[in-house]
């Protein structure tokens, strides 16, 4: 492992724990923006690395969520930017045509983060929306202190939201208003999803979190357009329904792609893919297919006649 250090981030928990228990190369460096930044990078060769970029996070702040996501209802929506960046590389994601570095940024002041969070009210926080949290368990307990102020304040509604397998050291009994959600797809689709964990090993950390107490929700999204879709998606929720006990489910929710034509633009040039190449519809910025809402009905009927 290779670590960028901040120089101003070298006396934080965080970084001594990592520091510690990988023993890495260090490479001190003067702002995370120096490697992050730079033009002309191999983002699928440096996501091949294993490297990360640790950094302090300068005036904390939480940013409103944005109209692609769902709010859960609350009007007072915010995320967090603990980490930029992720583990995994799908092909269908945002990130990679938003951020210029496959190398993920680990901001190590997680007190500055907790306690901008406290000064929120009645509000829902997505900790994990630029990232995985709980693919990085591994590397640093980032769950916990999440889970004890959602055990602190009822009136906080805090998800994470993960493909990851890597549960077993998420913490155990939770409290109900905090929200495990597994991103999960067909086994056809998850070739797009590039280092991800199989459908399989999901479902198998999914019951997991059930055993350890979690309020665990599904997340179908986004619903990929590919060759035999609706054959494809109405064998994956059967299967869902085999082995996962859906009772237990509180939510399933369902999207179809959608992203900013920017985004996308970038995102071509990094994966020359069925998904980023296909003749969307352009409206508002917005890349989105034109039977959308066809697609999502679709699978949304499916779940129900499952559920």
């Amino acid at each position: 492992m290779i670590v960028y250090l901040e120089k101003k981030a070298q006396n934080y928990e965080i970084t001594e724990y990592i520091i510690k228990k990988f023993n890495p190369k260090v490479i001190t460096i003067t702002h995370y923006k120096d490697i992050f930044n730079r033009s002309r990078q191999n983002f699928n060769w440096q996501k091949s690395q294993n490297r990360l970029i640790l950094a302090v996070k300068e005036n904390v702040s939480f940013y409103k969520g944005s109209k692609f996501c769902n709010s859960k209802g609350y009007e007072n929506f915010y995320y967090s930017t603990q980490i930029l960046g992720c583990v995994y590389n799908c092909e269908y994601c945002y990130i990679g045509g938003m951020y210029p570095s496959g190398y993920p940024v680990i901001f190590v002041n997680e007190e500055d983060f907790i306690k901008e969070a406290e000064k929120l009210k009645n509000a829902f926080i997505p900790i994990s929306y630029e990232s995985d949290l709980a693919a990085f368990e591994g590397i640093y307990p980032f769950h916990k202190k999440w889970v004890e102020l959602a055990r602190k304040r009822d009136d906080l509604l805090i998800e994470s939201r993960t493909k990851s397998a890597n549960v077993s050291k998420l913490p155990d009994n939770p409290p109900k208003n905090f929200i495990l959600t597994f991103s999960l797809s067909p086994n056809e689709i998850t070739k797009f999803e590039k280092k991800a964990p199989n459908l399989e090993k999901r479902i198998k950390a999914l019951n997991l979190t059930l055993n350890k107490g979690y309020n665990v929700e599904i997340a179908i999204d986004p619903i990929i357009k590919t060759e035999n879709f609706r054959e494809i998606y109405k064998n994956f929720i059967k299967y869902l329904s085999e082995n996962i006990n859906l009772n237990k489910i509180n939510n399933i929710e369902t999207g179809a792609f959608r992203m900013n034509k920017d985004f996308l633009k970038r995102l071509k040039k990094i994966h020359l893919s069925e998904v980023t190449w296909y003749p969307y519809e352009i409206k508002n910025n917005e890349a989105r297919y034109k039977d959308e809402k066809e697609l999502v009905e679709y699978v949304k009927n499916l779940t129900l006649s499952f559920n």
